[in-house]
This record gives C-alpha cells, structure tokens and sequence, in this order.
C-alpha cells in the first residue's frame, strides 16, 4: 500500500511509502495537508497540533488519539473514521463530514463544529466543554456520558440521538448565563436525555416530542416556547424551570420535582403529573384539559385565568 500526500514543512514529499506511515505520525505538526487523500490512513498518535487539512479525505483513517489540537479540519470528509482519544482541542471541524465516526473518549474542549455531520457518531464520554456545535446535524449520534457544559448546540438537529447521562449543565445556581448550554431551538425528537444534567440550559424554542428526560436535571434551565408534546420528565428535577408557553400535551412527569417553576400559558392538555411534587407552580392561563394529578404534592399553586382545571386545582392561589 502507498500513501500519496504533499507536505510543506520545509520539504516537499510526494509519494510515501506505507512503512513509513509511522514516521509521519511523528514528524507532520504544523504541516499543510489541505485537500489530501488520508482515506484509511493509519495517523495513530500522529502529532497533528496545528496542521492544516482543510478539505481532505479522512475516510475509514486511524486517529486514535492523534494529537490534533488547533488543527484545521473545515470541511473534511472523515465518515468512519476513528478518534478515539484523540486530542482536537480548539480544533476547526466547521461543516465537517463525521458521520459514523468514532469519538469516543476525545477531547474536544472549544472545538468548532458549526454545521458539521456527526450522525450516527460515537462519542460517548467524550470532553466537550464550550465547543460549539450550531446547526450541526447528530441524528442517532451517542453523547451518552459527555461532558459538554457551556456547548453550543443552537438549531442543532439530533433526532433520536443518545444524551443518557450527559452533562451540558451550567456551572451553580440562576437561570441560564455565561457557563450554560446553549440548545434553543435545536431538535431532539425522540431523543434520549435520562439523568441528563441540563442545569441552567437555555433551551427556548427546542424541539423534545416524544424525548426521554426521564431523571434529567432541569433546575434554572429556560425552555420557554419548547415543544415536549409526549416527553417524558419522569422523576426529572424542574425546580424553577422557565416553561413559559411551552407545548407540554401529553407529558408524562410522574414523580417530577417542580418548585417554584414558571408554567404560564403551558399547554399541559392530558399531561400525567401522578405523584409530582409541586409548589408555588404559576400556572397561569395554562390549559389543562385532561391533565392528571392523581397522588401529586400540590402547594401554593395559581391557575389564574386557565383552562380546564381539574377539581384538585381549584381553589389553589
């Protein structure tokens, strides 16, 4: 097998033999690899700091943990190409093709990846804080176990992708900030976010039909305008969540701890709160047709002006 690139470092190298793919791994820092073709490349623990690959054929390459910190990676091709606990830190993934690659266990800290392709990407436990990730596109992408506080996930779109015990959460206690997630308006249908930590998250105007928050972290997060028809907040943590306007029918949020949270003009229309925990919830001109409460905690509840109230709401201020 040979392996054909062109390297600027001083020196021009035109065709290189496959055995000596081990000494470039080792000598290609800083190097321009701008539109080569690495497909199935073996690049393992290759010190890439800095190096320019803009537009280049990464398919099916080894990566595994490369260091690639500051590196230039817009708009490569790098479909099934393994990452794994490689180093991209600060490293320039805008609208790069991932799909199905592997991630696992990398360290994405500030990475951009604005309009990237990362469906189907493994990625689970990886380090992602502040990377930035707008209209990126992760359907069925696993984040399960990611660390992702302060990561930038705006107009996303990651349908049914795996967030199962990540933490995008904010660093303390207030509503969404500096250190917080930025999701509003991305897309996570059918998504799974169990005991996900999404603290402080501002999430407005996102996407969760059907979505699994079942133990989630909420507290301080702003989903105000989101769309969770059918979600399910099972035993999630709500406590002084912004849900304002929210399209909440048929939410399942048994068991939820919601205190002092913002529902005004919800729409929680045949919603399942059996055995939540509420107190002083502003329910204003929400409509609950159909909603149930069967065993809830209810406290200091104000349904002013709404819709629908069941009998075990009435006469709550």
């Amino acid at each position: 097998m040979r392996l054909t690139i062109t390297l600027f470092v001083g020196l021009m190298i035109t065709v290189l033999p496959a055995a000596a793919q081990e000494r470039l791994a080792k000598a290609v820092a800083g190097a321009d690899l701008r539109g080569a073709d690495l497909r199935g490349a073996d690049l393992k623990g290759a010190d890439l700091r800095g190096a320019n690959l803009t537009g280049a054929n990464l398919n099916g390459a080894e990566l595994g943990k490369a260091d690639l910190r500051e590196a230039y990676l817009r708009e490569v091709n790098a479909v099934g190409a393994n990452f794994e606990g490689a180093n991209l830190g600060n490293a320039d993934l805008t609208r790069a093709n991932l799909s199905n690659a592997v991630l696992r266990g990398s360290n994405l800290t500030l990475a951009k990846l604005d309009g990237a392709l990362v469906s189907g990407v493994q990625a689970s436990g990886a380090f992602l804080p502040g990377a930035s990730m707008v209209k990126a596109r992760g359907a069925g992408a696993d984040f399960s176990g990611a660390f992702m506080p302060d990561v930038d996930l705006r107009q996303g779109m990651f349908s049914k992708a795996n967030f199962t015990e990540a933490d995008l959460g904010g660093r303390g206690m207030g509503h969404p900030g500096p250190n917080s997630a930025r999701l509003g308006g991305a897309d996570f249908s059918n998504a799974k976010l169990s005991g996900a930590n999404l603290m402080n998250a501002y999430m407005a105007e996102s996407i969760l039909v059907d979505a699994d928050l079942t133990g989630a972290h909420l507290g301080w997060a702003d989903m105000s305008w989101a769309r969770a028809k059918g979600a399910n907040f099972s035993k999630a943590n709500l406590s002084w969540t912004r849900l304002y306007g929210a399209e909440l029918g048929g939410a399942i949020f048994q068991g939820a701890l919601l205190v002092s949270t913002q529902m005004t003009g919800v729409d929680v229309s045949g919603a399942d709160f059996s055995k939540a925990k509420m107190q002083e919830i502003d329910l204003t001109q929400a409509n609950m047709k159909g909603a149930r409460f069967d065993g809830a905690e209810i406290e200091a509840i104000n349904v002013h002006a709404s819709r629908s109230v069941p009998a075990v709401l009435k006469g709550e201020k």
